[in-house]
């Protein structure tokens, strides 16, 4: 068993008896799913960009979520730049039966300022927060 995969099992079952919202940024892939490190998790969203890899991987997450009877899983189109990227994942999404929870479409300033090791300041009419924004308020936030 990974100690660190432990380490958060177990913080995440601790934290489930104090009743706190908690948002937890886990890595790309399935590692921390087979683990079981998201055992103690009400939902999860799984983050699907436009690319057939990208898609593949959500996928297999959203297929192992649901084995592991995670209460809510459902996918965030994340990084699109088109129109046809957006369809390209809506279409895998729907063909494998995935609910796509928000659309967040790609934004320069979230990258530039993650390339400068910030946070991006974004106002509110910034199409990227206002998705993001939609998953909070799915999400009963």
């Amino acid at each position: 068993m990974c100690g660190a995969h432990a380490a958060v099992r177990h913080l995440l079952g601790g934290m489930q008896e104090l009743n706190v919202i908690t948002v937890i940024d886990m890595e790309a892939g399935l590692e921390h799913l087979s683990r079981g490190t998201d055992r103690h998790v009400d939902a999860l969203l799984v983050v699907a960009e436009p690319y057939f890899k990208a898609l593949e991987t959500a996928r297999r997450c959203v297929e192992l979520g649901r084995e592991l009877k995670i209460p809510r899983v459902a996918a965030v189109a994340n990084k699109f730049r088109s129109n046809r990227d957006l369809e390209v994942v809506r279409k895998y999404a729907a063909s494998h039966n995935i609910e796509i929870l928000a659309e967040v479409p790609y934004d320069d300033e979230i990258q530039s300022a993650d390339l400068a090791g910030s946070a991006p300041d974004l106002g509110e009419r910034n199409a990227a927060a206002a998705a993001i924004e939609k998953v909070a308020v799915a999400l009963g936030l």
